[in-house]
């Protein structure tokens, strides 16, 4: 995990403390683990009417009966017939192999594993300028949480420091 110093300016202008991206990430993932647990012993408080002691019994077995039925599930997937006979699917890769041979002409029957490539290269040309603006995408939204984050801790950190200058000096008068 990327441990870099990130930092921000608070809305007053002033320097935020250097937090490691590390420890934003950490504390983001706490706070969202804790959140989604009490959605799970809300929702099995009111779907099931369990207490919290016997919330985590009753996740198990529901996580049991839910692997038991993709168990099955994949069990006759993977068992299902495929309704295309041998030649059908003999005569599809032969199609497929002079299709891509065929783009390239003559001299590329002579190149071992050519239609590989020709294929290959087709789907590297369709997915590749995809996958660049997903990235850019993620990078950008991350970027974009990473600074709002640091924002609300700033926030909160100076909320903090405030609370407790003014319980002392309430303490010293």
């Amino acid at each position: 995990m990327d441990t870099t110093a990130v930092s921000d300016t608070a809305a007053d202008g002033a320097a935020a403390p250097d937090v490691r991206a590390g420890q934003v990430f950490l504390a983001d993932s706490r706070l969202a683990l804790l959140l989604l647990n009490h959605a799970r012993y809300a929702l099995l408080r009111r779907l099931f009417g369990t207490s919290r002691e016997q919330a985590n019994l009753l996740t198990v077995v529901l996580a049991l009966i839910v692997a038991d039925g993709a168990y099955v599930t994949a069990r006759q997937v993977a068992r299902a017939p495929l309704r295309i006979s041998g030649a059908d699917a003999g005569i599809g890769g032969f199609m497929i192999r002079e299709a891509a041979l065929g783009v390239g002409g003559p001299p590329m029957r002579a190149v071992p594993l050519s239609g590989a490539l020709v294929a290959l290269a087709v789907l590297g040309g369709v997915a590749v300028p995809g996958l660049r603006r997903s990235v850019r995408g993620i990078r950008v939204a991350e970027h974009r949480v990473r600074l709002q984050r640091m924002r609300v801790y700033s926030a909160a950190a100076e909320a903090r420091a405030r609370a407790a200058a003014a319980s002392g000096s309430a303490s010293a008068s």
